[in-house]
């Protein structure tokens, strides 16, 4: 029989990374002491979340309610390590040929509208998101699974048209959460969410505030926190004086920029660390505003001029910077990686710009409205400038917005993409983000040589085949200069010092469940 759980873990193998926090005195404007278990916890969230279904959902606003009210069968580990049984009681049992694998189900579960979690929901879920129709948000996750099948209320048999390596990360994805049947067919778990977790849905306020109450049913550990709001401020500066007055209990989103003011704020502790995540920028080679784009030495110059030291510098060194889109966290990254594409080379940048004609070519530069991606973009514009690229126009748009607008043809030529790599695998970097099929189609990569190198990484348990693979899709879109890192993430947060146990795993997700008072 196949080990599949074990054999994750060390095709997940993180990287140690670097971290430092720091925590104010109790003298300041909140008093621990006045905090107890049944005073709601206050989460202040910068952008709204899309909505509360985590098929048709993969904003991290919506993940971090949703992590909250759903469950998965499997949950990556809080370092990022490996992978842990959630829903599935263990790890799958598969046949030799690693197509058919049989995975056990907790008992005694239930949904929050009182319908059982059983091998049907399971099922239902894993279907849902294979149908076309339904609009899933990462239908590439089932895209193995050929079949379906319950064996009793606690098995669930899943045939898969290749041995999957990639199987359990899928199944530990946010967007593979077990989902209520009857609620799902009942009504719109977008504005009414029904899952497994630790808490429920109370009432939502659009794009301003969501309440949830812990689920006194719950199978696992309670919560010591009863009552969660997590309330949406836009302005990350009076997201910020929420923290210092006492009003917001944790700020899981704090721009690095920030960081020296909130580390200054008593009766809170404040963490920067090295993460999974990355931003990178997206170009396209087709599909795209100015045609001008097909070129590849256009594409290079717009890559060659951007200087990631002088950004990182800008946000006082609270990120890190890898030329590899598949980062040094993930599983099939190789220190080959650091070679492939083109780096920061002004010179070469402004010789190719000349030399093509392109300084006076429009360029459209999409983003989200969010002020750190705009000062962002701004200092990226400023690099092509000083290439010579006079024409560069950004456009922004508010969050849901621009998540839209760039699945659109003839939007865009560059944009600003982030992944949170929340699988820690980097097949679930590529597939999702380029595939041409399977992707979000965003980037718009059509190219099928590409597209084979990410399904052999995925179509095997082998870890020296898949490491191969994602090694040589990995160089192709680097060397395609179809995307290129910009920075690689640190994970910034504070929250009251009256609370402990308060962390976000590798991929950027908290579980308030896990939240202790001190």
């Amino acid at each position: 029989m196949k080990n599949l759980l074990k054999r994750a873990a060390v095709f997940t193998t993180v990287l140690a990374l670097a971290g430092c926090s720091s925590s104010g005195s109790n003298d300041g404007n909140t008093d621990p002491s006045t905090t107890t278990a049944d005073k709601p916890f206050n989460v202040v969230l910068t952008t709204a979340p899309v909505g509360f279904s985590p098929l048709t959902t993969n904003d991290a606003p919506s993940t971090y309610v949703n992590a909250q009210i759903y469950e998965t069968l499997y949950r990556r580990s809080m370092d990022g390590s490996s992978y842990e049984p959630l829903l599935a009681k263990s790890e799958p049992d598969c046949d030799e040929a690693g197509t058919t694998c049989t995975i056990e189900l907790q008992s005694g579960v239930t949904f929050h509208d009182g319908t059982p979690f059983n091998a049907e929901a399971v099922k239902y879920t894993i279907e849902r998101i294979k149908d076309p129709n339904y609009g899933a948000a990462r239908a590439s996750i089932a895209s193995s699974i050929e079949e379906v099948n319950v064996l009793d209320d606690t098995h669930v048999e899943l045939k898969t048209s290749y041995p999957d390596g990639v199987l359990i990360a899928k199944l530990a994805h946010a967007n593979s959460a077990i989902i209520s049947p009857t609620a799902d067919q009942a009504q719109d778990l977008m504005t009414q969410p029904v899952g497994t977790g630790p808490y429920q849905f109370v009432s939502a306020i659009s794009g301003s505030e969501v309440k949830l109450t812990r689920y006194d049913g719950y199978w696992g550990e309670k919560p010591e926190i009863k009552d969660v709001t997590m309330t949406v401020i836009a302005e990350t500066s009076t997201a910020i004086s929420r923290l210092e007055t006492g009003e917001a209990d944790f700020l899981p989103r704090v721009p690095v920029n920030q960081m020296n003011r909130v580390k200054n704020i008593a009766n809170v502790e404040s963490v920067a660390e090295s993460s999974s995540a990355i931003t990178y920028l997206a170009l396209r080679n087709n599909s795209s505003v100015n045609p001008k784009m097909a070129d590849l030495n256009l594409r290079k110059a717009i890559v060659m001029a951007y200087d990631p030291d002088g950004y990182i510098a800008s946000v006082d060194g609270y990120a890190s910077y890898s030329r590899s889109i598949v980062g040094p966290t993930l599983f099939g990254y190789t220190s080959d990686a650091e070679t492939y594409g083109y780096g920061y080379d002004l010179e070469a940048a402004k010789k190719l710009v000349e030399e093509g004609g392109y300084a006076d070519e429009p360029i459209v530069f999409l983003i989200n409205n969010r002020p750190e991606t705009i000062a962002l973009a701004e200092y990226i514009q400023s690099n092509l400038k000083a290439a010579g690229l006079n024409n560069v126009t950004i456009e922004s748009l508010e969050w849901a917005a621009y998540l839209s607008e760039t699945q659109q043809d003839n939007r865009y030529d560059i944009t600003v993409l982030t992944w949170s790599n929340v699988t820690g695998d980097g097949t679930e970097m590529l597939d999702p983000n380029f595939h041409s099929v399977n992707s979000s189609k965003r980037v718009r990569y059509d190219n099928a040589e590409f597209d084979a190198l990410v399904d052999a990484s995925k179509q095997t348990l082998d870890s020296a085949e898949r490491t191969a693979a994602i090694s040589a899709a990995n160089k192709m879109i680097l060397d395609d200069a179809v995307a290129a890192t910009l920075y690689n993430q640190y994970q910034a947060y504070a929250f009251n010092a009256a609370y402990t146990n308060v962390e976000m795993d590798a991929g950027g997700v908290f579980y308030v469940q896990n939240f202790k008072l001190k």
